[in-house]
């Protein structure tokens, strides 16, 4: 994986002084996506290198994960170069030039590979990931506990995706039917007619009609309320059959597969569909119109 230097342009002292007491009265208003109170220590990094459109390498030597945002792929051989990709880095790179930034973690600090998961802030507090978003450089990821962000998150999306800026404007990342002999794993828009609702204890599963079931957990019904959640529930009581609610989600589909054991053999018989996602936030996943076609 490639590495880019970014130029630092060392931030007057003074500013950052400001900066700081402005942040401990009280921070910018929460409608907006710059710097917050969110109970968590903004902290001044520098960045040393950029990996890609969403991960950064500090000066201490911490590789920094953004929080919010997943971008198109550099190239991890045998897997090509995302078309983007390059873009979206360069991007990247084009606002840490004016440096010490604002790093502020998420409230799960670290993810399995070791990373720091964290908001990105220019010197004067303005949001990077935001900029990213509006942008259309990749696309929104919401995932529990880390969503201090995630409302204007959405907003900048929603903006780059009405305008086709970016990877909404790019034939690439067009979604895909859920039954698709195209389907694989990893990031992906998935779009599909609703099959089967089903409410266990702790998982509504919404199985689409191909080869893709919705993981939702119940613990996260505060997140992923809104009209979407409402008309999920609704087709649940539906008794049997098709439904006429049309979703696009979009997530990590991973393959089932690869889990072996029990569950190839439950694949085979059909009694689990081969794919699943998990949606974890309202902002992840909206219902189309009855053959309607996302864009």
């Amino acid at each position: 994986m490639r590495r880019q230097p970014c130029v630092s342009e060392k931030a007057p002292l003074g500013a950052f002084f400001v900066l700081v007491l402005g942040w401990f009265a009280g921070g910018v208003q929460a409608a907006s996506c710059d710097m917050q109170t969110t109970g968590i220590r903004p902290q001044a990094v520098r960045v040393e290198s950029v990996l890609d459109g969403d991960t950064v390498v500090l000066q201490d030597g911490r590789r920094v994960r953004l929080v919010g945002i997943n971008t198109p792929e550099v190239a991890h051989p045998p897997k090509p170069e995302e078309p983007l990709a390059r873009w979206a880095t360069e991007l990247l790179e084009s606002k840490l030039d004016k440096q010490p930034l604002w790093l502020q973690t998420g409230r799960q600090a670290t993810d399995h590979y070791g990373r720091t998961l964290g908001h990105l802030f220019t010197p004067s507090g303005h949001n990077i990931i935001a900029e990213l978003l509006y942008s259309g450089a990749g696309f929104q990821v919401a995932i529990p506990p880390n969503l201090d962000y995630a409302d204007c998150y959405a907003v900048a999306q929603r903006k780059a995706r009405s305008e086709g800026r970016g990877v909404w404007g790019h034939e690439y990342y067009r979604p895909i039917a859920a039954d698709s002999p195209q389907l694989k794993g990893g990031y992906t828009r998935v779009v599909g007619r609703v099959e089967k609702v089903t409410l266990t204890k702790n998982v509504i599963w919404v199985d689409l009609q191909g080869q893709v079931s919705l993981k939702l957990n119940r613990k996260h019904a505060e997140f992923l309320a809104g009209d979407t959640f409402d008309q999920v529930v609704a087709a649940s009581r539906k008794r049997s059959g098709i439904t006429d609610l049309v979703l696009e989600a979009r997530g990590w589909v991973v393959d089932r597969n690869t889990w072996g054991g029990r569950m190839v053999q439950l694949i085979k018989a059909g009694k689990r569909k081969p794919f699943q996602m998990n949606v974890q936030h309202a902002s992840s996943w909206e219902t189309l119109p009855a053959g309607g076609q996302p864009h």
